[in-house]
């Protein structure tokens, strides 16, 4: 079947198009302003047509907490919130460990058959930071990149270790920046209001310091690190000066780092739903992410999708869990606080939703609107508004701190392979 796109705005990270877009066969065919002929036609004038969008940290809960979230649900929600391509990380019940399960997961999401899923292996067996994994079982299983998400690995030898033969089998590590002394028992970021509120605090070196030790070590191996949710502007200074040195190093935020502050939390009553681990920052942290953001030194934006029960997150806040879902939000919140602002262009926009992060995981084929590459295409309208309600999230668990907010900025469309796999018109 052949789709036709017409009248589209196309937006990649170098240039920005109006031309129609042919799809054939589940790849781009065609682009220019006289391409007609289709079985199916859909009209884009007024909209924006972006690159699929890249998770590189989803949590989809499976194995083990299908309640919260499954393949199907967060399939769903990817599609809804425009991701095309998504990486769910292994702390799951039991860990995504082994062939067996990364096999498992890549099988049954190809089953479901919206997105591409693949699945992050744990670094370490069972995520406890003493034995590595099988890497080449995992990679041939499908794995492209590894993770103890959720743990740093403290064993500094260890996770040399696993820099040394994620380099022999091209993987990619996913670090996950907490010295796990610094903050235990802390459930928000260290400050004069969590002082104020006698709540144990985590202080911002609890990130800052295992950056550090990450980046260097990967300088001193020549080895690549991705970084996992960057919170804090400490962490950004080191950063950004191991870039300017030629470490391998790439990092991610999230949409929660550049729009809420750990003032959030007083004003709206220490809910459960405004718990995140790294914890939130204050304004100095929120304007360097952003600022980071601009000048390159966060490469991507990833949401951090992490579902929990409603049960779970009306415990008092100190019980409550870590983190809030993000897939169905992570474009609308991009739009409606970053480039509505004019701290990020729409170019930028491809770069950190579709292109850096696909580049990042060795996708080749994807992250770009060109002739020959597989069309996985999102359609946006800018000025679309829509309220965040549990009615209209298409995720399992409804555990946001947006709910109620009015954002700017709504997928039309989302086209995994040429196929229409979600339209807003049928919500």
């Amino acid at each position: 079947m052949k789709l036709l796109i017409k009248n589209a705005t196309l937006v990649n990270t170098d240039e920005i198009i109006k031309a129609n877009l042919l799809i054939e066969n589940g790849k781009i065919a065609g682009i220019g302003k006289d391409i007609q002929g289709a079985d199916k036609e859909i009209d884009a004038k007024g909209k924006y047509v972006f690159p699929g969008f890249v998770d590189l940290h989803t949590h989809l809960r499976t194995p083990g907490k299908e309640g919260e979230e499954d393949i199907l649900s967060g399939s769903t929600a990817a599609a809804k919130g425009g991701f095309t391509t998504i990486f769910c990380m292994p702390n799951t019940e039991p860990a995504i460990d082994n062939e067996g399960l990364v096999k498992w997961v890549r099988e049954e999401s190809q089953s479901v058959g919206l997105i591409d899923i693949y699945p992050v292996g744990a670094i370490t067996i069972n995520r406890a930071g003493k034995e590595l994994t099988e890497f080449g079982a995992l990679k041939k299983a499908g794995c492209l990149a590894l993770s103890d998400d959720g743990f740093p690995v403290d064993d500094t030898l260890v996770l040399r270790r696993a820099y040394e033969y994620a380099k022999m089998f091209d993987l990619l590590i996913i670090s996950h920046c907490e010295d796990s002394q610094l903050s235990r028992g802390g459930s928000m970021r260290e400050s004069f209001i969590s002082s104020k509120y006698g709540i144990a605090g985590i202080p911002d070196i609890a990130e800052s310091l295992i950056v550090a030790r990450d980046i260097e070590l990967a300088k001193y191996l020549d080895a690549k690190i991705h970084l996992a949710h960057i919170s804090s502007a400490k962490s950004l200074e080191i950063i950004k000066r191991a870039k300017k040195e030629g470490v391998k190093v790439t990092a991610e935020t999230c949409p929660h780092y550049f729009t809420l502050t750990i003032e959030d939390i007083e004003r709206e009553g220490f809910q459960g739903n405004f718990k995140v681990n790294p914890p939130l920052g204050d304004k100095k942290d929120l304007a360097a992410i952003k600022k980071a953001l601009a000048d390159g030194t966060i490469d991507c934006i990833a949401t951090d999708h992490a579902p929990h029960s409603l049960v779970g997150k009306e415990l008092p806040f100190e019980l409550a869990p870590f983190g809030f879902i993000g897939l169905e939000l992570a474009f609308s919140l991009t739009n409606s606080y970053l480039i509505k602002d004019k701290t990020l262009d729409l170019k930028d926009l491809t770069s950190k939703l579709s292109t850096q992060p696909a580049a990042i995981a060795g996708l080749s084929n994807c992250g770009k609107i060109a002739q020959g590459y597989v069309a996985d295409l999102v359609i946006a309208d800018l000025e679309g508004k829509w309220k965040v309600e549990e009615e209209n999230i298409a995720s399992k668990s409804k555990n946001t701190p947006f709910l109620g907010q009015e954002l700017e900025g709504t997928i039309e469309h989302t086209i995994k392979r040429g196929k229409v796999i979600y339209s807003r018109l049928k919500d």
